[in-house]
């Protein structure tokens, strides 16, 4: 019996010594768990706080409203399949190409950034990018030419995500039916000065007889001789626009017009037909030049206005609709929500060499001081799945990186790309290649263009290209 009262009061004693030590340690942890790394947060969402978040991301974009809404639609996707907040910025090009990278140089920018591919390797040479997976969804099966421009220093440093065709835009009722669009310098030149093409006034005044008066009544029509009319009274004031600030209309401006072309020039013979001297595999790249004749341009220049920056929609699209405007180079993303009647697209994909049009693209990348690394490549991988491609050319028609799209066509997505642009013609892309030197010349000939420099120094500025 005493034995039995030592063992109840020993149990007791434990029962109390329990509860007392319950009271106390609310604020003491009875173990420490260890913490995981961000990749396997990433990796392993917790199931059961699904609503909480572990890791917020930035991404900050330069977008359309429309576009953007679809990234939204997109990004809370994600955030539903992930548990990771990620906040998205939208701003207007200018703020990008000036305010991102004072951001990324003072380690205060967003942790990814959409930005055009031709910025990822100057960012890379400040040191202000991660480099990239090269497994990664987008760039693995990206057009070659991309992949180079994306590529420094033994490192790839960005994945690309979009692909944006430069287009020629063009008022239908500016030219007569059956008048199709010329693909040489010789033939604009014949359609600015032909009066047969060009459809006349609607107010049924032609020129300069619609200042004396205009047409005679009864039979004294007969008795008035014809007047030249002089092509600047037949075209609209202004034949051909494009945005200011945007180079690469202006290159696919003067590429379409053919003042611009790429030649194929074998050491066998000196042939400037591309299509029957460049070769099969592409090993004839070395010989691929490009000449210039813009100097041509020069009795026209007035009529080639940019757009500029700060212009409003009636200063543009709604001049180009009322026949004030015969022309446009532009991004097709812009061109595609824009585009009604009278006003037409010229489908790249068409456009046979040597005349051509560019092609720009924007592409991921990561800020280097980002603490989220494993987070923003998983978003960066969900964003360029093919199959989130496929939902942007479905609902915007935003071209799609993946060669996917290409090799089995969706729709009618080759009318949009043109065929030295696509993923799996290795030979064309050099080309691209070789063209490379023009983007800087630009700068020079958007000067020539407004005054600021002459034809002899333009010129001066292509041997030095």
């Amino acid at each position: 019996m005493p034995n039995l009262k030592k063992t109840l009061v020993t149990i007791l004693m434990i029962v109390i010594s329990l509860l007392l030590l319950s009271q106390f340690s609310g604020s003491v942890p009875l173990f420490t768990e260890s913490e995981h790394s961000q990749a396997e947060v990433a990796k392993h969402p917790p199931q059961s706080k699904k609503n909480e978040t572990m890791k917020q991301l930035k991404v900050a974009v330069h977008l359309s409203p429309m576009s953007f809404i679809q990234l939204r639609k997109l990004n809370q996707s994600f955030i539903d399949e992930t548990g990771i907040f990620v906040e998205l910025v939208n701003t207007n090009d200018e703020q990008a190409a000036e305010q991102w990278p004072r951001e990324l140089q003072m380690q205060e920018s967003a942790d990814i950034m959409l930005t055009d591919s031709s910025s990822v390797t100057r960012y890379a040479k400040k040191g202000w990018l991660l480099p990239m997976d090269s497994a990664s969804n987008g760039s693995e099966a990206s057009p070659d030419w991309l992949n180079e421009r994306i590529k420094w220093n033994g490192y790839t440093w960005a994945v690309p995500a979009q692909l944006e065709p430069y287009v020629l835009v063009w008022n239908k009722d500016k030219l007569k039916p059956g008048t199709s669009l010329p693909s040489t310098w010789k033939d604009w030149e014949q359609l600015f000065a032909s009066r047969e093409s060009i459809t006349p006034p609607s107010n049924g005044q032609q020129g300069p007889a619609a200042s004396r008066g205009g047409e005679s009544k009864g039979g004294d029509r007969a008795a008035v001789p014809p007047v030249e009319i002089p092509p600047a009274a037949q075209l609209p004031a202004t034949w051909f626009a494009w945005h200011e600030q945007d180079e690469y209309a202006l290159l696919s401006m003067l590429w379409r017009l053919g003042l611009l072309v790429p030649e194929s020039s074998p050491a066998s013979a000196r042939q400037k037909d591309w299509v029957t001297t460049r070769t099969v595999n592409g090993s004839g790249a070395a010989g691929i030049t490009w000449s210039q004749t813009v100097s041509e341009l020069e009795p026209y220049r007035s009529h080639f206005k940019a757009w500029k920056k700060s212009a409003s929609s009636g200063e543009t699209w709604d001049l180009l609709k009322s026949g004030e405007i015969g022309f446009a180079v532009v991004p097709y993303s812009e061109a595609v929500l824009e585009v009604s009647d009278p006003l037409a697209i010229e489908p790249p994909g068409e456009v046979k060499l040597p005349a051509g049009l560019w092609v720009a693209s924007r592409s991921y990348v990561i800020a280097a001081h980002s603490p989220n690394e494993a987070e923003a490549r998983r978003w960066i991988d969900y964003m360029t799945r093919v199959t989130v491609q496929q939902d942007w050319y479905d609902t915007l028609s935003v071209l799609p990186v993946h060669e996917e799209a290409y090799i089995e066509p969706w729709k009618d997505i080759l009318e949009w790309l043109p065929q030295h642009f696509l993923p799996y013609d290795a030979n064309d892309s050099n080309l691209i290649k070789k063209a490379e030197p023009l983007e800087t010349w630009m700068a020079s000939v958007r000067r020539w263009m407004d005054g600021d420099m002459t034809i002899a120094q333009l010129n001066q500025a292509w041997l030095r290209k």
